[in-house]
């Protein structure tokens, strides 16, 4: 379902959502309090922390799929990825986080695969992903970092009440989200694989071809997606489907985080991660 803050906007009384702009105002500039240092999450030589997992292959430690040098991990590097097709997978941390903020930077390189040549250029970040299940695609919320849609949130059997828009800037982190509060129906049977909710970002600020910084602050059940630098997305009260019963939800607060690996080269580095005082 495409679900897009500016919809849901429409439905909502000016009125009111005036009435709340001096909280927000008050509140905008509003900052985590943090609990530690900055830690890394790739060592810059290896995988270490880290599982790889694809269509193909399966749960492996290696892959072609993969080459770090320098600092930076080279998803499908032409140099050293010969092929023209390429499977779907990701880079996925072995832990599980909950209350954090991530920091990486991004870029794509210009190589495209089958089956996505001919289009955008696609990769993302996947957080709060189900710690157990390794399957294209798991449960969780991925940060959109295809071409031209860096910053929007995807979330995967998941639900989420996005966050209001503040006259260019999404309300966070102590803001009330849009109004009304979406409803979201149980789609009818037989139910695909994935349901996906989709909330579109807020701006415009990625860098084609240049390195790009990606953040995702994560507080309980709340998420703020920042590209380089600016706040452009805000996820409340996000819920995700239970394994053995998909029409009951749980709150969706921690998971381990991920590297997509979607037919375009790409790369990633200075991937470091904070913890935050709740």
């Amino acid at each position: 379902m495409m679900l897009n803050r500016r919809q849901f906007l429409k439905g909502a009384s000016t009125i009111s959502l005036m009435s709340f702009l001096p909280a927000f105002v008050s509140k905008a500039n509003s900052l985590p309090t943090y609990d530690g240092d900055w830690q890394p999450l790739f060592n810059g030589q290896d995988l270490t922390g880290w599982n790889i997992f694809d269509e193909q292959s399966g749960l492996s430690n290696s892959s072609k799929l993969i080459n770090i040098q320098n600092g930076i991990i080279h998803i499908l590097a032409p140099d050293t990825y010969s092929d023209t097709a390429s499977p779907f997978g990701y880079i996925a941390t072995e832990k599980a986080y909950r209350n954090y903020h991530l920091s990486l930077e991004f870029k794509f390189g210009l190589t495209r695969y089958d089956p996505r040549r001919l289009a955008k250029r696609n990769n993302g970040v996947l957080y709060h992903l189900d710690p157990t299940v390794n399957k294209i695609w798991p449960n969780g919320v991925e940060f959109q970092l295809q071409e031209s849609d860096m910053g929007d949130a995807i979330l995967i059997n998941a639900q989420c009440w996005p966050g209001a828009d503040l006259g260019g800037t999404p309300a966070w982190p102590n803001q009330v989200p849009v109004t009304p509060k979406p409803v979201i129906t149980t789609p009818p049977e037989p139910r695909r694989d994935i349901e996906r909710q989709r909330v579109i970002k807020n701006g415009n600020f990625e860098r084609e071809f240049e390195w790009n910084k990606i953040e995702i602050i994560a507080i309980n059940d709340k998420a703020a997606h920042l590209v380089n630098g600016r706040i452009i997305n805000t996820l409340f009260d996000m819920r995700v489907q239970q394994n053995d019963n998909r029409n009951t939800f749980v709150p969706l607060t921690s998971g381990r985080i991920a590297l997509e690996i979607e037919a375009a080269e790409a790369m990633f580095r200075n991937i470091q991660i904070r913890q935050i005082a709740v």
